[in-house]
């Protein structure tokens, strides 16, 4: 909590830490990139196992990571009694680290070589940078460079990657693997030295021409010859149910890549100190299965909803097709997951008769990466849903999650702004969007943790149908007094159901939606 009075300047406004994350069990020391009009300041973070120290020098930070901390991202805000920054990524990591030292554009000014698998931090500092990255290896053995920039930290980048000789010939390429983010499988043909080369483009295209740059183009680079992790196959399981889950990727021994596990909590993440990276499933409460081949268009594979389904587009114009019983005027939900998880699969999803006649057909589902499809059959009986890539691609990545449920009520709220800001002279609203699904028309209440007892908000009601069914405003008024901290909004039914939701807001740049809301209370203005 901040008590002093101040005056109405301006926040800080941070995009980029760098670098813009560290090894656990270490210490690191973060530059913070954007405008900071005060200092010292001060940081919260939405998650454990971070420790942080504001430095006396300007934009340094010091961040203590512990060695129980699990791997992942944790949300950092930066603050001071005239407002906060957004919500901004630093990535706890299980590799040793190492930070980028310029000039590192050519091939003799490039660091010493990377002999042992680690992080390598860097960033593309201005227009027409490239960064090189050197690595000794051994014939036949397999390099997993995995670079983490727009999609991970939202960094302003379209990254290229690429493993070229000394002398600049090319030998491997990739543009967009994860997202806008590349990653490249490198099998060395010869034992000697190789350089990782990584440039970019803006990730908004415009009309410059040549390679960008800018103090918030940071990135992660994963330089792995040790266990690299793809996905999970399946890519959900059931909770409380034992599961047996192989590890698909690269430089993993067999005894690495199958587990069986029990999940609880969703989602899992599955860690292993041999492994270079982590990945999650999804831990769901009915049942989960991989889908069985060939369930093509003529021998569709019979499923029961509700179900969840692990499947794969494994070829060009291959077709995944799943038989399901309808009845008249029962609604049935399908919401397919590919490429919001990284993975590159443009699906499509149809449902067609037994005569092969089609009755509904989805693509994205606005601005969504992924589709999502509601099928209300007009008469009862068996249907197909059909999964296919919009551009008839398919590979061993093109793997996908298939939810199929029966529909049930419920709702979510959306908040306009994940910081709110208010003084005793100027209430604030906070305009709150509610998507009400699947027939639900239960009024909705509304009630804020984390205020401040000097801090009100006026009593609102979202009713079941209307326009506050769709949207409310709260507002809050200072009785005087200063505060600096997170807030929750939770809206609750007060029907039958009494279903609870907390809202939550976007943060630019990132795909990432926090529930932990910012509010500033502006102490009084000096008379």
């Amino acid at each position: 909590m901040i008590c002093a009075a101040a005056a109405y300047a301006a926040g800080p406004e941070v995009h980029s830490f760098f670098p813009a994350g560290g090894q656990r069990g270490t210490s690191v020391e973060v530059a913070v990139g954007g405008k900071l009009p005060g200092w010292p300041v001060q940081t919260w973070v939405d998650g454990d196992g971070l420790t942080l120290a504001v430095q006396e020098e300007k934009g340094k930070l010091s961040i203590a990571i512990a060695a129980d901390a699990v791997p992942g991202t944790r949300w950092i805000r930066v603050y001071d009694a005239a407002g906060a920054s957004a919500p901004v990524p630093f990535i706890v990591g299980a590799l040793p680290e190492m930070v980028e030292a310029e000039p590192n554009d050519a091939p003799t000014s490039a660091l010493p070589p990377i002999t042992v698998s680690r992080v390598a931090n860097g960033r593309l500092g201005k227009s027409g940078d490239v960064d090189l990255w050197p690595v000794e290896l051994q014939k036949g053995q397999t390099l997993v460079a995995s670079l983490v920039a727009h999609e991970g930290l939202g960094s302003p980048v379209d990254a290229v990657l690429q493993v070229v000789t000394a002398g600049g010939q090319v030998l491997a390429f990739n543009h967009d693997q994860r997202g806008l983010d590349p990653e490249i499988a490198f099998v060395a043909p010869a034992d000697g030295r190789y350089l990782v080369r990584v440039f970019g483009f803006p990730s908004k295209p415009n009309q410059t021409i040549g390679f960008a740059g800018g103090e918030s183009y940071v990135y992660r680079l994963t330089l792995a010859t040790c266990p690299f992790v793809d996905y999970g196959w399946p890519l959900a399981v059931t909770r409380g149910r034992e599961s047996r889950v192989e590890l698909i990727g690269w430089n993993m021994a067999d005894n690495e890549r199958v587990l069986t596990l029990v999940a609880q909590q969703d989602p899992l993440l599955i860690t292993d100190p041999r492994l270079a990276n982590t990945t999650s499933l999804r831990v769901e409460p009915h049942e989960t299965i991989v889908e069985a081949e060939p369930n093509g268009l003529d021998a569709a594979q019979a499923i029961t909803l509700p179900l969840s389904i692990t499947g794969r587009i494994e070829a060009p114009g291959d077709t995944d097709a799943y038989a399901f019983a309808g009845k008249q005027g029962e609604p049935r939900v399908f919401e397919l997951a590919s490429r919001g998880l990284g993975y590159p699969l443009d699906a499509v999803l149809q449902v067609v008769d037994a005569e092969g006649k089609s009755l509904a057909r989805v693509d994205d589902l606005g601005e969504a990466r992924d589709p999502s499809l509601t099928f209300t059959p007009a008469a009862d009986g068996t249907f197909r849903l059909l999964v296919q890539d919009l551009n008839m691609a398919g590979s061993a990545r093109h793997v996908y999650l298939l939810r199929a449920t029966r529909p049930e009520p419920a709702f979510q709220v959306t908040a306009a702004a994940n910081s709110i800001e208010v003084s005793a002279e100027k209430p604030a609203e906070i305009t709150l969007t509610i998507d009400r699904q699947h027939g639900f028309a239960e009024e909705i209440g509304f009630r804020i943790e984390g205020l401040p007892q000097f801090v009100s908000v006026a009593p609102v009601i979202s009713a079941g149908s209307g326009d506050s069914a769709k949207s409310v405003k709260l507002t809050l008024a200072s009785a005087g007094g200063a505060f600096s901290g997170p807030i929750r909004i939770v809206g609750e039914s007060t029907g039958p159901l009494k279903l609870g939701r907390t809202a939550t807001a976007a943060v630019a740049n990132h795909t990432f939606r926090c529930e932990n809301l910012w509010l500033t209370v502006l102490a009084a203005k000096p008379q």
